[in-house]
């Protein structure tokens, strides 16, 4: 098979894209690198991160986080992120020492916020 051992780009579905965008705007310190009426693409290290219009008539937020940001300071961006209002589940062991918290954006998705294994 000619599929390759690399996930290239995670979207995530939102119903309201000017208020997701804003939010994903102001919540994360990345930079946008490509920006349109359905889509809004952050520029990241591997992985792509890409927000898109849903078209469908209802969607189910994501239950849980299929992917996680890496951060080496959990205890600050916790205190960042509460202080900006975001609702979050509280710093929270991990396997492997790993430590992080939950993130939810305006339409109820989860996102995980954690210390790689190597910097627990």
């Amino acid at each position: 098979m000619h599929i390759r051992n690399r996930i290239n780009t995670c979207f995530i579905h939102l119903k309201d894209m000017e208020r997701g965008k804003a939010w994903y705007k102001s919540v994360f310190p990345f930079e946008v690198e490509a920006e349109g009426e359905d889509f809004l693409s952050f520029r990241m290290e591997g992985t792509g991160l890409m927000l898109l219009r849903s078209h469908h008539e209802t969607i189910m937020p994501l239950p849980h986080s299929v992917f996680f940001f890496e951060t080496s300071d959990v205890e600050q961006v916790f205190e960042e992120l509460t202080a900006k209002g975001v609702e979050t589940d509280g710093i929270q062991p991990f396997p492997d020492g790993m430590r992080g918290c939950h993130v939810f954006d305006p339409e109820g998705n989860m996102l995980l916020i954690c210390t790689p294994p190597n910097e627990a």
